[in-house]
């Protein structure tokens, strides 16, 4: 396998720092153990220190890797040395791929939604803002302690950023959302507010849902919400393919597939993994990972070493990694994964 096939990498540089407790979240839903109990257990991440972030994105950029993506579960705005982050992709040519909570947290003063966007559109690739719903009740009950109205005015300071570089250099933003049933008859909702807000797409994702609380949630687990699903998926892209007829910038959907009724329980029967031998993933402490699993489960795939005993490429085409890439879809795990592509 050759170094080039890796496009991307994700460090997880703060996993345990989000500001935000969004009842779907791993790590930082109310349904979560208590980071009080976590920590007493040892099981608290620490941030991943400015040497391993230094060490990792060097080492990146030198098996040609093309883009870098921040901490996806800790909101990384809140990571301590998230501008030496951009300073290193700035230094070596690397595109941001970034997830924010949309908040857009001030660790500084200076550091509001636009010192944000001038900072991170010059390079970046696309920036996803976290959106759960079209009303504010809905928006603020998936998301605990967002307000709708402040993520659509902070949409409106970053995009109008991103409108000023355009010319220059073109960083999309993406509204990303996890399909509920608690949001699912707001989704049509999203898609206009996305378009007027000037997003350039809609991603979203089937919940993986971590905790029993959340179970009922699951638009999979009940034939009505899925016909349901089915319903709406057709309606976003008849919309989707008018808006674009006379669109300047093409809008896009992303994950907006329908299910098969037949088999809920596998959302892509023969579905192929996106990430392996493709993109890597990186723990606060070094450990290497192989998708964006959640954590525990994800030890379950094996151990491939750390970036603190061996180099990335060497781990990148280690023999129990190849292996995995020839086995995944035997593997329980893999065969549940709601992020596998039809």
């Amino acid at each position: 396998m050759r170094e080039t096939d890796f496009w991307r990498i994700t460090l997880d540089t703060n996993p345990d720092t989000c500001n935000l407790n969004c009842v779907m979240c791993e790590d930082h839903s109310p349904y979560s153990d208590s980071p009080k109990l976590r920590k007493q257990q040892g099981r608290l991440r620490p941030n991943m220190d400015r040497v391993m972030l230094e060490q990792v994105i060097r080492d990146a950029a030198a098996m040609d890797i093309k883009e870098v993506i921040p901490s996806t579960m800790g909101e990384p705005l809140l990571y301590p040395h998230f501008d030496v982050f951009l300073d290193l992709c700035h230094e070596l040519g690397l595109s941001l791929n970034l997830t924010t909570n949309g908040t857009f947290p001030s660790p500084d003063k200076h550091h509001n939604v636009e010192y944000w966007a001038n900072r991170i559109v010059p390079i970046g690739s696309d920036v996803k803002i976290s959106w759960n719903g079209a009303t504010d009740t809905t928006h603020s009950n998936i998301m605990l302690g967002a307000q709708l109205s402040e993520h659509i005015e902070n949409a409106k300071r970053f995009i109008a950023v991103r409108d000023s570089w355009a010319e220059r250099h073109y960083c999309s933003i993406t509204m990303q959302l996890t399909f509920l049933r608690s949001n699912l008859e707001e989704i049509p909702q999203m898609v206009d507010l996305a378009i007027a807000l000037g997003f350039d797409r809609i991603k979203g994702h089937q919940l993986w849902a971590h905790f029993d609380e959340i179970a009922t949630e699951n638009l999979r687990n009940d034939i009505v919400f899925a016909e349901r699903w089915n319903q709406i998926v057709k309606y976003c892209h008849e919309r989707v393919e008018s808006h674009n007829k006379t669109a300047s910038r093409p809008f896009k959907l992303d994950n907006f597939s329908e299910l098969h009724l037949d088999n809920l329980d596998d959302i892509a029967p023969n579905g192929h993994c996106p990430f392996l031998g493709k993109e890597i993933w990186i723990d606060p402490s070094g450990r290497f990972n192989v998708c964006c699993a959640p954590d525990q489960e994800r030890k379950s795939l094996g151990d491939f070493g750390s970036v603190a005993e061996s180099s990335l490429s060497e781990l990148a085409q280690s023999e129990q990694y190849v292996e995995l890439m020839n086995t995944y879809q035997n593997h329980p795990l893999c065969k549940q994964c709601t992020m596998r592509r039809p």
